[in-house]
C-alpha cells in the first residue's frame, strides 16, 4: 500500500506544474486573484458573468500562509469527500446524467460556488480536514442567481464558476500535501 501512495504523491507532484498552467493566477499581499478570460474571446453573456464573478469576490482569495500537517493517505481531496454537507449540494459528477441543459449546467455552477466557498473556508482556517471543508447551500444558489440574472443560455453558467473553482482548489491542495510547493508572498 505504502509504494502506491508513494507513485500517486510522485504522480501528483510531477502533474501540478501542468495543471497550475491552466488559469493565470497573481498573488500580492497573501491574496491570490485569477486572471479574468480575455472579454474579446466570450460573448456578453460570459463577460457579464465575469464580471459579476469578479465583483462578488470569486476571482480572489486569501494565499494559504503555511503548510499544514495532515494525513496526505486520509485528507480530503475534494468538497465531496466530507460528509454533512446541505441535503440539496450534490457533487458534480452527478450532474452529468442531467438530460435538461438548464438543470445540469445551473446545478454545475451552483456545487461549483458551494465548493469555491469550502475551499476557501479551508485556507482561511489553515485546515485540511472535513471540519472546514463546508460553506453554505443557500449562499451559494443565491450567488448563482445573482450572477445569471438575465442571462438564459445555461452554456454561460459555468465557465466562470469552474475558473474560480479549480484555482482555488490548488490552493488547498499545495496547503495539504507536503509533495507540493507553497508559495509564500
Amino acid at each position: 500500500m505504502k509504494p502506491l501512495l508513494l507513485t500517486c504523491a510522485a504522480v501528483a507532484a510531477m502533474a501540478s506544474p501542468i495543471a497550475a498552467q491552466t488559469y493565470k493566477t497573481t498573488s500580492q499581499d497573501g491574496v491570490r486573484s485569477l486572471t479574468p478570460k480575455d472579454e474579446s474571446k466570450q460573448n456578453a453573456f460570459g463577460n457579464l458573468i465575469q464580471s459579476r464573478a469578479m465583483e462578488m469576490g470569486f476571482f480572489q482569495w486569501p494565499i494559504p500562509s503555511k503548510k499544514v500537517v495532515a494525513d496526505t493517505a486520509t485528507r480530503p481531496r475534494q468538497v465531496s469527500s466530507c460528509v454533512g454537507h446541505d441535503p440539496d449540494y450534490r457533487p458534480a459528477p452527478e450532474y452529468s446524467n442531467e438530460r435538461d441543459l438548464q438543470v445540469r449546467k445551473s446545478g454545475l455552477a451552483k456545487t461549483f460556488l458551494y465548493e469555491w466557498a469550502a475551499y476557501k473556508n479551508a485556507i482561511t482556517e489553515l485546515d485540511c480536514t472535513c471540519n472546514t471543508l463546508k460553506a453554505d447551500w443557500p449562499t451559494a444558489v443565491a450567488a448563482f442567481d445573482a450572477l445569471t440574472e438575465g442571462v438564459d443560455n445555461p452554456n454561460f453558467f459555468t465557465p466562470a464558476p469552474i475558473m474560480a473553482r479549480d484555482a482555488i482548489k490548488r490552493d488547498y491542495d499545495r496547503m495539504c500535501d507536503i509533495t507540493m510547493l507553497l508559495e509564500l508572498e
